[in-house]
């Protein structure tokens, strides 16, 4: 849900602020007072590519901010985490557009790039127009919406295939690896061996290389870690010893934990010093006999990590990564000379996954088969809710390439007037025809979505009297689920509307600007009478609109 929507300097839109609430908005104004740049604006918060002509003339930059209050979605909370983006109670969505049409993206203040933005709002908004109704005519999307309307992604059949799917491909790529190495056999092996055969030769351990480091640095440091040794054991060794000062203090505790207890922990206190004392002057008094700078193993160490650092450095590598390098050269050998057998083996691992793919995929076929007469049937009746009652429509599936959905394809074939054959979606021509079929999908689906917030800019275009109505309707139903943002020139949906957003045009000074502001009681008469007569607004009409806004109430 969006909360506020802030612009500066972009295109018309010089400083505007608007707080926006649930329900359903509705933008009204005179064509080219700014409504669509509104909506533009929002759209660069939800991805869309930035462009130098946006920007307001005579300015550096444009900056469109968003707060939203994100929909709770398990889906858009894994996306969030993925991206390293911290769940909060509002999102702050900021993009600053610069004069060469690159943008700065943040959220909380927090740097994204344009994918990261479009991942994140695919799950928050949705913006429909006329021009953009691609989802449904997309063929490649339709047997997505039949998919999540009988809810196949659910169902253990579905997770099945998906598993035979990408366990075949695994195999499958591994096949065409081996037979890449094949066509290359000798020169691969012969490199493979040159290799292996180099990191054998070093004796390569676990841990060996910090092991080295560590010793390293103690015989760098040998005339440091013996000075301090010996200073401490000429003090524990001296004329008057700690141990003596703490044997001597701890006798005169025994006198006085006699006549008053609270001495009693600070004499075992100091009993456990002077016991540890003692241990530390054995234990330096050993070390002090037994190490001795070694320039032979200092030079051993050196010239053994210089080994490694150079073998690091040629694989471009870690030392642990070498282990696993290594590890790998042998199997890649054991498969090349055992190519055939490798071959056999894989081949014969892929018929058997393909013959589970196939099974799965045709599960699959036959549930889409057995329920899309659901989809099918819940579309006509609300294609016919909006006016389309002779409206044919049938999903036809047919059996095609494997992918990772099965390998039905799916098409939407409708004929919106009787006595017309089923078409392709995409063969719709009438605009107003497109924008009814998306609104009712839209409908259907606004259960299943999880975005928050649908805009719809324009959709009502070229509609009139009942079907108009019949559209606002579902706007309306829409709203009470989510948040709706709508630009209409329809009197009928600026009556419905839960809020009404009044843009218009001015000019100060030389330079034009666009100012927005939500309309009073009585200023939604005057601007619901203006839709209906034009730009002489009558009593008539503004009869009309008291009428329209009556009714919206009851």
């Amino acid at each position: 849900m969006l909360l506020r929507l802030s612009v500066r300097n972009f295109a018309v839109l010089e400083n505007i602020e608007l707080d926006f609430s649930k329900g359903m908005t509705v933008l009204t104004g005179e064509s080219g007072a700014g409504k669509s740049k509104i909506i533009e604006a929002i759209s660069y918060l939800e991805g869309r590519r930035a462009s130098a002509e946006d920007i307001r003339y005579n300015s550096s930059g444009a900056v469109i901010e968003g707060v939203f209050d994100f929909p709770a979605s398990s889906k858009l909370s894994r996306v969030l985490e993925s991206l390293g983006i911290a769940e909060d109670e509002l999102y702050i969505i900021r993009r600053e557009v610069m004069a060469n049409s690159k943008s700065l993206i943040k959220i909380n203040n927090q740097m994204i790039t344009l994918n990261n933005l479009k991942q994140i709002m695919e799950l928050v908004l949705s913006i429909q127009s006329q021009s953009s109704q691609g989802t449904v005519l997309q063929k490649g999307e339709q047997i997505e919406y039949l998919d999540r309307y009988i809810g196949l992604g659910k169902e253990d059949i579905f997770t099945e295939y998906q598993s035979h799917y990408h366990a075949y491909h695994s195999v499958k790529k591994r096949i065409e690896e081996l037979e890449y190495k094949d066509r290359n056999r000798l020169t691969q092996l012969e490199v493979l061996k040159m290799q292996y055969n180099e990191l054998s030769a070093v004796e390569l351990k676990e841990d060996e290389e910090e092991e080295l480091e560590n010793e390293l640095e103690f015989l760098s440091n040998y005339e440091n870690i013996h000075a301090s040794l010996s200073q401490i054991k000429a003090l524990l060794v001296s004329e008057y010893p700690p141990q003596g000062m703490l044997y001597d203090i701890n006798q005169s505790l025994d006198t006085v934990t006699k006549f008053d207890e609270s001495y009693t922990s600070y004499k075992d206190t100091l009993t456990d010093a002077y016991y540890l004392l003692t241990e530390l002057n054995s234990h330096v008094s050993n070390d002090l006999s037994s190490i001795d700078y070694d320039a032979e193993r200092l030079n051993e160490i050196q010239s053994r990590l210089n080994q490694f650092n150079q073998l690091k450095r040629k694989y471009t590598k870690t030392y642990s990564g070498l282990l696993e390098f290594q590890q790998e050269l042998q199997a890649d050998i054991d498969d090349l000379e055992n190519i055939s057998q490798s071959f056999g083996r894989l081949e014969e691992e892929q018929q058997e996954l393909f013959n589970k793919m196939e099974s799965s995929a045709k599960k699959l076929h036959s549930y889409r088969e057995e329920r899309k007469h659901f989809l099918e049937s819940k579309l006509r009746r609300e294609l016919s809710d909006l006016e389309m009652p002779d409206v044919q429509f049938e999903i036809a599936l047919k059996e095609s390439h494997f992918n990772p959905l099965g390998f039905t394809d799916a098409e939407f074939l409708i004929a919106t007037n009787k006595g017309e054959p089923l078409k392709p979606m995409k063969a719709i021509a009438s605009g107003g025809e497109v924008s009814r079929v998306s609104l009712a999908l839209r409908t259907i689906f606004s259960e299943f979505d999880s975005d928050s917030l649908i805009i719809f800019d324009e959709i009502d275009t070229g509609v009139s009297g009942q079907v108009a109505a019949r559209m606002v309707e579902k706007m309306k139903l829409l709203s009470k689920q989510r948040q709706v943002i709508a630009i209409s020139h329809l009197p009928q949906a600026a009556a419905t509307a839960d809020h009404l957003l009044h843009v218009k045009k001015s000019v100060t000074g030389d330079r034009t600007h666009s100012t927005a502001s939500y309309l009073n009681y009585d200023d939604k008469i005057e601007d619901i009478a203006r839709m209906i007569s034009g730009s002489k607004i009558t009593e008539a009409a503004r009869m009309n609109a008291k009428e329209l806004l009556k009714s919206s109430e009851d």
